[in-house]
């Protein structure tokens, strides 16, 4: 064989193994590759089940690290101290964490949000009405006027008057004092009398006497009141369309839910408190009392009675006016 032949049959040989050696390469790089990305999915799989088996590879992930923080993972193996399994490790290692510091997904239990509204246990309860009662004094002013005002005082609580027009002259600072102490000073008519008041049928007379009596009142208090009662009550005298004209008038109209009938018992104050106990039930009371001895002596007891039964005490206030009358007349 001659010098040339030898030579290019060694070249040829060279170029072959070289060949070959890529190829090895390839196959080991394609190999670990794949390797790789088994080994990275059973960690996934493992992570995410949550489940240990001993006869597995344990792998304690770090959790997340910024990068400024040092990133490290245990691993506990049976795989023994092979310097290819540490290798192999050491690669998906380097893989697995990115500089950034994103490591495998962490399925650890989540925290239960601290945020969750817990259900109010008050909304399972029947909620209870505020229970309200508006005392309320007919036929003033009178010498007992301001007696009345300093009891309501003494106890922190207002209400509401219906004061006669022709009871005004001489007794105005009786009016201003009930005024001026947060009372309501309302209209019940300049002569408290049923003839003039009710027995022609018409309403003329009886708007007429409401009217005036207003004119005096704010002349008194420097408030023209529309809240009126009707004396001796909206019933019977009063129908359908008497209450309308009243209405057209701009007056509003109370009755009452509980009469105290102190007016009757002018020698017996305490069968006045047995009159309101007997009555008293509603979640917002209308009581009629008028300006009587006998009411001002148990007028601190009928206070108490009623606190103690959790009633709170109102004055009338024209903007936040509702019906009470014997008609059920929304008019009025």
């Amino acid at each position: 064989m001659s010098y040339t032949s030898r030579i290019q049959r060694e070249q040829q040989q060279s170029t072959k193994n070289k060949r070959s050696d890529l190829i090895l390469k390839r196959i080991i790089m394609t190999a670990l590759a794949l390797t790789v990305i088994s080994f990275i999915m059973t960690i996934i799989v493992i992570k995410t089940v949550g489940k240990e088996d001993p006869n597995t590879t344990t792998v304690v992930a770090p959790k997340f690290a910024g990068q400024s923080e040092q990133t490290s993972e245990v691993i506990q193996s049976n795989l023994g101290t092979d310097p290819r399994i540490s290798k192999l490790l050491t690669h998906v290692e380097n893989n697995v964490t990115s500089d950034n510091g994103v490591l495998l997904p962490d399925s650890s239990p989540q925290q239960p949000n601290e945020a969750v509204v817990q259900e109010n246990e008050d909304s399972k309860k029947e909620t209870k009405k505020q229970k309200v009662v508006y005392l309320t004094f007919d036929d003033g002013p009178s010498k007992y006027t301001d007696e009345i005002v300093d009891i309501l005082n003494q106890n922190g609580i207002h209400a509401t008057f219906f004061m006669i027009g022709s009871n005004l002259s001489g007794n105005e600072a009786h009016v201003k004092n009930a005024h001026e102490a947060g009372n309501y000073v309302g209209l019940h008519s300049m002569s408290h009398s049923k003839k003039k008041l009710y027995d022609s049928g018409s309403s003329a007379n009886f708007i007429k006497e409401f009217t005036k009596e207003q004119g005096l009142i704010k002349e008194i208090t420097g408030m023209a009141p529309h809240l009126i009662r009707a004396p001796y009550g909206s019933q019977p005298a009063i129908g359908k369309k008497f209450r309308g004209d009243i209405a057209a008038a701009n007056f509003k109209m109370w009755d009452w839910t509980v009469d105290s009938k102190d007016w009757n018992y002018p020698h017996h104050p305490e069968k006045i408190m047995s009159e309101i106990k007997r009555q008293v039930h509603r979640d917002v009371e209308v009581i009629l009392m008028h300006e009587k001895l006998q009411t001002v002596t148990v007028l601190p007891d009928i206070i108490e009675y009623l606190s103690k039964k959790g009633y709170s005490f109102a004055v009338y206030k024209p903007d936040q006016h509702f019906s009470v009358n014997f008609a059920k007349d929304e008019r009025l």
